[in-house]
């Protein structure tokens, strides 16, 4: 009797055994990018350059979770003196990205001041016109851009060209060049480098889609397109906060896609993290965000003109709305993973709304 009752016990504890394995199974093979390379939808995030060598946790989930990560175009990353390129940060991406079968976006080619390298900033002591004729700086823009797309090659999937035009004066690039003539420029020179698709990027607010904004993007996109200028795709930023959002921000959202097809161009979510909102704001603050990014995922994926989703950042220990210059959030918890690398409900939603797609399309 003793001998029969332990060999049920030893055969109900190898069954838990094989459950528990199998379960992990289940889970390892329960990843974003599983769901989303079938769908050729690209979801993707980064490690913070400053950490990458010891977030080795980081490395791993960013592997096995994304088919995208990212990479900064800006000339003070990429050229740190005049005539001197220094692409150590963007090889170790390409590398690590074809280590892992996963594709690049390339962000920020043309942007503010604050993206450009200190001799830039000590060529425009006396301020920007006075710094450089419009043909000196015309020639500048061109090799730089030109230097950093073929040195990416077929690695990245898009490249951000222009960078928010619209939340700040792009300097010295629109000053000297005027806003259309720049952008028309930095797509020109880039097109000419590579084939790989060029997006205008912007940012429309954290309560959802700006229509104000939007007008002026799609005006500028309008006339960047009357004028034969290669932008292949617009790019837009989801920096929400779950206290502020409008109740009507996944409408904007559909109606952004909406006038972004009727252009005859892709949308890539460039940017997008949740703030949780400040304590007592929100009711559930985790289930919110989780809500609020399977919304906009699945809103997205529905779109089959919606190309891909960049969470901004991996984990919220690495969260820059913590060390944003104004309204800085030092309590943000914005993103898909927590401090430890773990899971949140906003994992989930992202997972949930890349399934959905996967049942939808087959």
């Amino acid at each position: 009797m003793k001998k029969a009752l332990l060999a049920i016990m030893l055969s109900a504890s190898l069954v838990g055994a094989l459950s528990a394995a199998d379960k992990k199974k289940s889970d390892d093979s329960e990843t974003l990018r599983h769901y989303a390379d079938p769908l050729k939808f690209y979801i993707g995030t980064g490690v913070k350059p400053k950490s990458w060598d010891q977030d080795q946790e980081g490395q791993r989930i960013l592997a096995r979770e994304f088919n995208a990560t990212i990479t900064m175009g800006m000339m003070g990353v990429n050229q740190p003196e005049e005539g001197r390129f220094d692409f150590s940060k963007m090889d170790r991406t390409m590398r690590f990205a074809k280590e892992h079968d996963m594709k690049i976006w390339g962000a920020a080619l043309i942007y503010r001041p604050d993206s450009l390298p200190q001799w830039m900033h000590e060529k425009m002591r006396g301020g920007p016109k006075h710094s450089f004729s419009p043909g000196q700086l015309e020639d500048l823009m061109k090799r730089y851009i030109q230097t950093v797309v073929r040195h990416g090659g077929d690695a990245f999937y898009a490249w951000g060209v222009v960078n928010e035009p619209l939340s700040h004066r792009n300097n010295p690039w629109e000053i000297i060049l005027g806003q259309d003539e720049y952008i028309a420029k930095a797509f020109r020179y880039a097109r000419e480098a590579t084939n790989v698709p060029l997006v205008l990027n912007e940012t429309f607010g954290q309560t959802g889609i700006d229509k104000g904004r939007a007008d002026e993007f799609f005006g500028i996109a309008k006339r960047m397109k009357a004028q034969g200028v290669p932008i292949d795709g617009l790019g837009t930023e989801m920096h929400l906060e779950a206290h502020r959002l409008d109740p009507d921000y996944l409408d904007q959202f559909k109606n952004f896609l909406r006038r972004a097809r009727e252009l005859g161009m892709p949308v890539y979510i460039t940017e997008m993290d949740v703030y949780q909102g400040p304590p007592g704001s929100v009711k559930d603050p985790w289930e919110t965000q989780r809500r609020i990014y399977h919304d906009v995922a699945a809103t997205c994926l529905a779109d089959s003109n919606c190309k891909g989703m960049t969470i901004w950042d991996l984990s919220d220990k690495d969260t820059w709305l913590v060390n944003k210059r104004q309204e800085d959030l030092h309590d943000a918890k914005p993103d898909l993973f927590d401090d430890d690398h773990q899971k949140k409900p906003a994992y989930y939603g992202v997972l949930d709304a890349l399934k959905e797609a996967a049942v939808a399309r087959h």
